[in-house]
């Protein structure tokens, strides 16, 4: 639950960002790779926060995804910066992104359905 809290405060600053002729950055990554990464952002981040893991382990891990994906984390930032100067697309983009999560929290073994928490 506290993942969908910490979800809900990053999708407030994602749509935030707007300016008028945005500029698309050099190594833009795919909109696919971007909601994946975010959502791999946003875990480890949950984690980090309810002290499942310290902050150097986290930073340890955001690099090991970045490097999984082959995307430098400048990347990701530029990308993101850049995706957030389209609110309605952004919304979509996070909105799939709270898609996968809610998947990956169904898909978890021993975890009981929807239905029962």
């Amino acid at each position: 639950m506290v993942r969908w809290y910490c979800l809900v405060i990053l999708l407030s600053g994602l749509v935030a960002g707007c300016s008028e002729s945005p500029e698309k950055p050099e190594m833009l990554i795919d909109e696919d790779t971007y909601i994946s990464l975010l959502v791999e952002l946003q875990l480890v981040r949950t984690y980090s926060e309810t002290d499942r893991m310290d902050e150097a382990a986290a930073d340890s891990l955001r690099d090991t995804i970045f490097r999984e994906y082959g995307v430098p984390d400048s990347a990701f930032w530029e990308s993101h910066k850049y995706y957030q100067q389209f609110p309605a697309d952004q919304k979509k983009r996070v909105e799939e992104a709270i898609e996968r999560l809610r998947k990956d929290r169904m898909e978890e073994p021993g975890r009981p359905s929807e239905e029962q928490d």
